[in-house]
Order: C-alpha cells, then sequence, then structure tokens
C-alpha cells in the first residue's frame, strides 16, 4: 500500500519533471495525474491547485537552493574567493537539482502576469538580495562598488544563470580554469 508521504513525493517529483521539460503554463493538471498514476482529487487534495503545487515546489527546492547561497555569500573579505565558491555552489546545485533549476529560470523569466513568475519571484529576488548583501558587504574593503551593489548583484546573477544553463546543457566544460577566467574577467569590470 502506498503511504500518504509516498504519494505527495510522486506527485511532486512527477510535476516538477513536467514542468522543467515543457514549462509551468504548458503542463496540464491532467497530464500531471495521468503521468502520476492519481487521480484529480488526490492532487487537490493535497495541494489545493496546480499553483499550489508549483508554489510547494519552488518552497521545497528553492530553500535548499537559498542555503547554498546564502552560505556562499558570507563575506570573507576576499571578494573573488566569494564569488568563485557562489559560481561552484550554482553549479553544483544546477547539476544536482536539475530539473528545478531549469524549472525556476523559466519561472524567473515568465510574463509578469504568469502564475509562474508569482509563483518564483520572491525566490529570484532573495537570491538577488543575498548576493547583493555580499557586495554591500565588499563594499567596506573596495570603495569604489559603493551604490553599484544591486547592479553588481544582478549582473552577476546573470552570469551565474548562462554559465550554469551553458554546462548542464553540455555546452561547456567549466574547469577551474575556466571558472577562474570568467570571475576574473567580472572582477576587471568592476574594478576598472
Amino acid at each position: 500500500m502506498v503511504q500518504s508521504s509516498d504519494t505527495k513525493r510522486i506527485i511532486l517529483e512527477t510535476a516538477l519533471n513536467l514542468f522543467s521539460r515543457k514549462g509551468y503554463e504548458s503542463v496540464g493538471v491532467q497530464e500531471i495525474v495521468t503521468s502520476a498514476g492519481i487521480t484529480k482529487p488526490t492532487l487537490y487534495y493535497y495541494f489545493k491547485s496546480k499553483q499550489g503545487l508549483l508554489e510547494a515546489i519552488v518552497a521545497e527546492h528553492g530553500a535548499a537552493f537559498i542555503a547554498i547561497t546564502r552560505k556562499a555569500a558570507e563575506y570573507r573579505h576576499n571578494l573573488v574567493m566569494n564569488l568563485r565558491t557562489l559560481f561552484q555552489e550554482t553549479l553544483n546545485f544546477a547539476h544536482q537539482d536539475t530539473a528545478f533549476y531549469r524549472l525556476s529560470l523559466s519561472l524567473f523569466s515568465s510574463t509578469l502576469e504568469a502564475s509562474g513568475y508569482v509563483a518564483g519571484i520572491p525566490l529570484r529576488r532573495e537570491l538577488v538580495s543575498i548576493v547583493e548583501g555580499l557586495f554591500i558587504a565588499a563594499a567596506g574593503d573596495h570603495g569604489n562598488m559603493k551604490n553599484r551593489e544591486t547592479i553588481y548583484a544582478k549582473t552577476f546573477m546573470g552570469l551565474l544563470e548562462t554559465w550554469a544553463v551553458l554546462s548542464i546543457n553540455g555546452e561547456a566544460k567549466l574547469d577551474d580554469y575556466l571558472q577562474y577566467r570568467i570571475i576574473h574577467q567580472y572582477m576587471h569590470g568592476i574594478f576598472s
């Protein structure tokens, strides 16, 4: 007999895989329940709606992503080291939880009115806030960064997302040397 927690986990994993491959807006409840081998009332019992299911996925996987990002962004008075750590930890997360990483990027880039955007934007804002906090802390050591922390954070997030996608798609092999070059090129832009 399938346990309640097993059913919930099956629904979450099935929906995550479908949303990741096809996009949140393109997947209907019927497709989820058919793929999960459950009924619509079962999905609604656990998550109330497709939106509730998405929010549960974002909450669970997003919490792990936030924790990893927060730890990597703890300023250690060596911004290059911090950025390299953040870069590597983001890549690790993207490779370990590829379905969620792909889903999160699709949510972040949805239209403002889309349900997916509404579910994903709090995660995006939290991640940017954490990275911005790193640059705010570093501004004490690097005076030329003051009042540009937000733009640095958003630009670095874009850099991370681009290279993570290239990496998980097999389009770039991000060895230590290439990561070093990417970070140093980025830092050159800050310090020039």
